[in-house]
């Protein structure tokens, strides 16, 4: 079975289950190949030298103000970068093509980052160029129209406001927002086909992918101890063992959901065997939960069948797990013995799996 199904396999599907009505199929075939004609209607190279092209003369554009001096203003330099983003986001929403909407992206971001820094250093504090990013970046995921700044504003958000915490409160209070922003990037996944249908549904995506690239990345860094200690008190943060163990049970409650939405009972031999594969990953981890978490991400993944979200799972498994092996603080041989050991208990379990639930067997065409 394909990861994900093409729209004309999913509309015949409809029809031979009699969900769809027989003189609706070819308006939707007929739609289907004006957008396939429409979509390859410009060749690539001409899309990527006209944003090659707007990415210019957005730095030209730029560099007006550096020629001018208005670079040592930092109030007229933040009010500039604020009436840029305003400017760019009304010119995306007028006008269409790759050139538009690259331009309009470079300067909207090339605004926001002006406004934050230049804000921040006219007040002399950190804490007031994050909070001028949080909300511009806030204020640009619900105005802008383009998926692309909606996941970059997504990860100004996240950035801001960690950084806020951080900064404020200190290291808990860090540790508790990424748990947070993890229990909103399950619900986002799970709930997928309900929100897309509602007033925000073109926020869905972005937002859920970006958090799905913030979270394993501040986690990874979280553990690694070098770097860390420069950012982070140690002291002021959560043990590593409770943030695993959070990440675990938000692990457990997502891979409940997707056993009830297949249809198999989570109280059964399946749902026993999933749920003690991933509680032996949290205990052979404790003190690295970004495992657990790209763990999560592989179930969210091969559920919603988003290869984009597998492959970053896939990218965030190998970095935790080679760090993982890195920090134990054990011999060579025994942590061959110990990736050894694990490995032939997921096969094991694998194969009781299969032999357990076979796959029924699919016509290939």
């Amino acid at each position: 079975m394909a990861l994900r199904p093409s729209l004309l396999e999913v509309l015949n599907a409809l029809q031979a289950e009699g969900q769809l009505a027989p003189d609706a199929l070819e308006p939707a075939r007929a739609a289907l190949e004006v957008h396939q004609r429409r979509s390859v209607a410009t060749p690539w190279f001409v899309k990527a030298f006209a944003g090659v092209g707007a990415w210019l003369a957005a730095v030209f554009f730029l560099s007006f103000f550096a020629c001018t001096g208005l670079w040592e203003e930092e109030l007229v330099m933040g009010v500039v970068g604020l009436g840029m983003c305003g400017a760019a986001t009304l010119l995306r929403r007028s006008l269409n093509g790759v050139f538009v909407e690259q331009f309009a992206l470079a300067l909207c971001l090339a605004g926001a980052t002006m406004a934050s820094v230049s804000f921040g250093i006219e007040a002399g504090s950190e804490n007031v160029g994050a909070m001028v990013a949080l909300v511009i970046s806030a204020v640009l995921l619900f105005t802008y129209p383009d998926a692309i700044l909606r996941f970059l504003s997504t990860l100004g958000i996240v950035g801001a406001a960690g950084f806020l915490a951080w900064h404020v409160v200190g290291g808990f209070a860090l540790d508790l927002f990424v748990l947070g922003c993890a229990v909103l990037m399950h619900v986002l996944f799970l709930e997928q086909a309900r929100l897309r249908g509602g007033g925000l549904g073109a926020l869905v995506g972005p937002v859920a992918f970006a958090l799905a690239c913030a979270i394993p990345g501040a986690l990874l860094v979280r553990g690694m101890r070098d770097v860390s200690r420069d950012f982070l008190d140690a002291s002021s943060a959560l043990p590593d063992s409770v943030v695993t163990l959070g990440l675990t049970a938000l692990t457990l409650y997502t891979a409940w959901r997707v056993l009830r939405e297949l249809s198999l009972e989570p109280t059964g031999v399946a749902g026993a065997a999933v749920f003690a594969a991933l509680t032996l990953v949290a205990v052979l981890t404790p003190h690295t939960p970004a495992v657990i978490t790209a763990v999560s991400m592989l179930v969210l993944g091969f559920h919603r069948r988003s290869s984009v979200l597998l492959g970053l799972a896939v990218a965030y498994l190998l970095a935790s797990g080679s760090w993982y092996y890195y920090d134990l603080g054990l011999t060579l041989l025994a942590k061959a013995l110990a990736l050894m050991g694990s490995g032939l208990v997921f096969l094991g379990l694998r194969s009781f799996l299969l032999r357990r639930f076979p796959a029924p067997a699919t016509e290939v065409r």
